[in-house]
């Protein structure tokens, strides 16, 4: 028995491109958290005066008119960040496991994901200096942030290699509502930090488990709710 499932495993890996030990959202994922932090990094140290989180927003950052020297750094990284994380959604098809509701979830969470990458894009073209168009897509960034945190730990809570992942997605979810009632510059920081941390531990779990995801995705292994295994 075990030999067959080791051949099941190796057949598997062998069906997708993408490779074994490399899946795109990992490698997209660190892409955008060493481009994002090294140029958020460069623009705070440009900033003409002290920068303190906790009254600078962080789109100061990429105001030409707040940070005339290290604004570009900031919305290049913005543009540069939003452009790696469609494939890094686009990645997130490893997570297509368990039955069609699943399914559905990761996907929803990939065009939720696609909407922000979007947004984090047009935040980099229109900075703070275009105030009305900034707001605009920074609000979407925030707002549908919230989905890709939600859906995916929703979909993968039952499985339990990524509980403690679906576990931080909710908390995730939480601090992002949070900030909706409480618009302070500090609270803004802290969900940003929240994103990048979820997307880190996506990587991580991801890297950890390619493997286990790709069998039970292609096993098509279906967890019963827990009403099912009431009346079983």
């Amino acid at each position: 028995m075990k030999a067959e499932k080791v051949d099941k495993v190796v057949n598997t890996l062998k069906s997708f491109p993408i490779p074994r030990k490399w899946p795109i959202s990992v490698v997209s994922g660190i892409f955008v958290i060493t481009v994002f932090w090294s140029c958020t990094i460069i623009s705070i140290i440009f900033f003409p005066t002290t920068y303190n989180p906790l009254i600078n927003w962080v789109s100061d950052l990429g105001s030409y008119s707040k940070n005339p020297k290290g604004s570009v750094f900031f919305n290049m990284g913005c543009i540069i960040s939003g452009i790696a994380m469609f494939p890094f959604f686009g990645g997130l098809y490893e997570w297509w496991i368990g039955g069609r509701k699943n399914k559905i979830l990761t996907m929803l969470t990939q065009a939720a994901g696609f909407y922000t990458a979007l947004a984090m894009i047009m935040i980099g073209i229109f900075p703070d200096d275009y105030l009305e168009i900034h707001i605009f897509w920074s609000m979407s960034l925030f707002t549908i942030s919230v989905l890709t945190f939600f859906l995916p730990s929703y979909a993968l809570y039952k499985f339990k290699f990524t509980r403690n992942l679906a576990i931080f997605g909710f908390i995730a979810t939480i601090i992002n509502l949070i900030l909706w009632f409480c618009i302070i510059p500090l609270m803004e920081w802290i969900t940003i930090i929240v994103c990048f941390l979820f997307i880190g531990m996506i990587i991580t779990s991801m890297q950890h488990r390619i493997e286990r995801l790709r069998f039970v995705r292609e096993q098509k292994v279906v967890i019963p709710s827990r009403r099912k295994k009431k009346r079983k």
